[in-house]
């Protein structure tokens, strides 16, 4: 098998991927293989290095060395190719679709990850390409879409640049009116967040779908109704955490205020505007609607050597 590290050199705060070089060589050599190790130069740069290694026709595995963004160019390159499987080396600001395995930490371990095993998970198809974890609009992907405009700021980098961000959205109206069709049944609403979602994390750590399955061949859908900005502050701490959930059923507030269901393909339509601000894996662009259907096990991800998760993965 070929072992191929596709690095982003400015994942993270811009030097996290380049530290790693040497522990994969390090690493490489204990385990006895020979590394590639290429470096991408421009978004979607990962997309053609995956596509390339992939298209060979010979064992190969990928390691995406970066963020939640890295990781799903490499399945965008790789997904179509049973010769491809996916590992991730974690080193970005957000690194959320590890966390539904374990935490960032256990995929951290290179040994673990050359020596480790894969196991098919399902994909989501998009109109922007495969989404790996979690696809969104409304206020999360609202706030992501304009914190890079802080962090060139001096002192509003990390943290600070995100906290402005939500001052900034939280001043604006809120809200969007949707037009919703799960599994070609068709709802309108107005709802402050649309999440559909493979993987259970997101936004750097937001445990929004605390009951996802990577296996079972259905997307987890979240959907938080327009509420006021009081409502917003009692519940989004409670969000973050997962605890909208306890033993499969939503609790307290979010009763009132959240929908939780499953389906295979999901559409939501802006009504009032022509676009919205479309989230997918951590990347944020206008889109003129969010489109997402499962592809069960179609893709393969290299869990690391020793990690055993439960729940997320029901064949593993």
């Amino acid at each position: 098998m070929d072992h191929i590290f596709i690095v982003n050199p400015h994942a993270g705060n811009g030097s996290n991927a380049q530290t790693l070089i040497p522990a994969i060589q390090a690493a490489a050599g204990s385990c006895g293989i020979i590394p590639t190790i290429k470096q991408t130069t421009a978004a979607g740069h990962a997309i053609q290095l995956a596509t390339h290694y992939a298209s060979q026709g010979t064992p190969v595995r990928l390691y995406a060395v970066g963020g939640d963004g890295t990781l799903n160019e490499l399945f965008n390159g790789a997904w179509r190719f049973p010769n491809a499987e996916v590992a991730a080396i974690p080193c970005g600001s957000g690194n959320d679709f590890v966390r539904s395995f374990g935490t960032p930490a256990h995929f951290l371990d290179i040994p673990a990850a050359i020596t480790g095993h894969a196991v098919p998970i399902d994909l989501m198809e998009t109109d922007s390409g495969i989404g790996v974890s979690i696809t969104s609009v409304g206020l999360d992907a609202d706030v992501a879409y304009s914190i890079p405009k802080y962090r060139h700021i001096p002192l509003l980098g990390g943290s600070m640049a995100y906290n402005i961000a939500i001052v900034e959205r939280l001043l604006k109206p809120l809200g969007k009116h949707v037009r919703i069709t799960l599994d070609g049944q068709q709802h309108d609403g107005a709802y402050l967040i649309a999440a559909v979602c493979n993987g259970r994390y997101y936004g750097g750590g937001f445990f929004a779908a605390p009951i996802a399955q990577l296996t079972d061949g259905l997307l987890d859908i979240v959907l938080v109704s327009k509420i006021n900005r009081l409502l917003i502050a009692n519940i989004i701490g409670k969000y973050k955490k997962g605890i909208h959930l306890q033993n499969g059923q939503l609790t307290g507030h979010f009763q009132r205020v959240m929908r939780y269901t499953r389906a295979k393909s999901v559409e939501i339509q802006p009504l009032d505007k022509p676009d919205i601000v479309l989230n997918i894996d951590g990347e944020c662009a206008p889109a003129p609607r969010l489109f997402a259907q499962v592809l069960p096990l179609a893709g393969r991800f290299v869990l690391p050597r020793g990690l055993a998760p439960t729940g997320v993965l029901s064949l593993a």
